[in-house]
């Protein structure tokens, strides 16, 4: 998306047809302590039907209701929300999608000046089911970032990656990443480990991940830019709970994706599953 020319969009039509004319988003003017601001919208109805198109509709509608309260609540006087959605993949009753938004908000002081300020919102992951909409929250980290940082932060309680950084013709981008989403309602600590299997047609065993990644309740971890070589890995995620071991494993072939994680883990009631992630158009 053209944010600038979003935003000078967005600019003319204000002077060109008043508040809310002609902008996607917008809702009637409410008086609240002696000052007007845009209503508040009601949460689009769950689909009686799950299916992959009315997930990627339903959490698109989601995420554009939940941008635009959360500025009505800060007090604007207009709001124009765009929102995409890309479904991810589906278990059983369990639908994955992601989301993301864009827009502008204006805000008037008491004197009647107007502001402008752009809305732009990194991709989120939303899992839905008969009977829940959950969005999660998402922690960002590279490989490139921890290498450099030594033993990490202290959050992951984790080993820093020493990611496969090709050059040339070699190199691809998107580089490799993997998405790690909690839904359950304990925080969770991960063993992550990336082996790259082929260079052209030469098998190898060579790590370049391994570290552990601590994945709070209802909320996910991204680790992007693991490797950037052609050829193809193999993505580890193991869970220990009450003793018990469990395992997800996918192979995943460079060049990928189009999207900052290519690979999603997903950690359940049922234990670890892994999954490919499809190319993502936000907005």
């Amino acid at each position: 998306m053209d944010r600038r020319a979003f935003l000078r969009r967005a600019g003319g039509a204000v002077g060109s047809v008043g508040i809310c004319g002609g902008l996607a988003g917008c809702a009637d003017l409410v008086d609240g302590d002696g000052r007007r601001a845009v209503a508040e919208r009601d949460p689009p109805d769950r689909p009686d039907e799950l299916t992959a198109e009315s997930v990627a509709e339903y959490v698109a509608a989601y995420e554009e209701v939940r941008a635009h309260n959360r500025q009505a609540a800060a007090g604007a006087v207009e709001v124009s929300i765009d929102a995409a959605a890309t479904f991810d993949h589906a278990s059983g009753d369990d639908h994955y999608a992601t989301a993301q938004h864009a827009g502008s908000v204006y805000h008037e002081t008491d004197d009647g000046d107007r502001s402008v300020g752009e809305l732009y919102g990194d991709p989120v992951p939303y899992l839905v089911t008969p009977d829940r909409t959950l969005r999660l929250d998402v922690r960002r980290r590279t490989a490139e970032t921890d290498r450099q940082g030594g033993e990490g932060d202290g959050s992951d309680g984790g080993a820093s990656d020493g990611n496969d950084t090709a050059s040339g013709d070699e190199r691809v981008s998107p580089p490799l990443g993997v998405r790690l989403l909690n839904v359950t309602g304990e925080a969770r600590e991960l063993g992550l480990t990336v082996t790259r299997r082929e260079v052209g047609d030469v098998e190898t065993s060579e790590t370049v991940a391994d570290r552990g990644v601590a994945v709070g309740p209802e909320t996910a971890v991204e680790l992007r830019s693991i490797a950037d070589a052609r050829g193809g890995y193999r993505v580890t995620a193991r869970m220990e709970d009450d003793g018990i071991t469990g395992q997800g494993r996918i192979e995943v072939g460079l060049p990928s994706a189009d999207r900052g994680p290519n690979v999603d883990v997903v950690v359940d009631g049922d234990g670890v599953s892994t999954w490919h992630l499809p190319s993502f158009e936000g907005v």
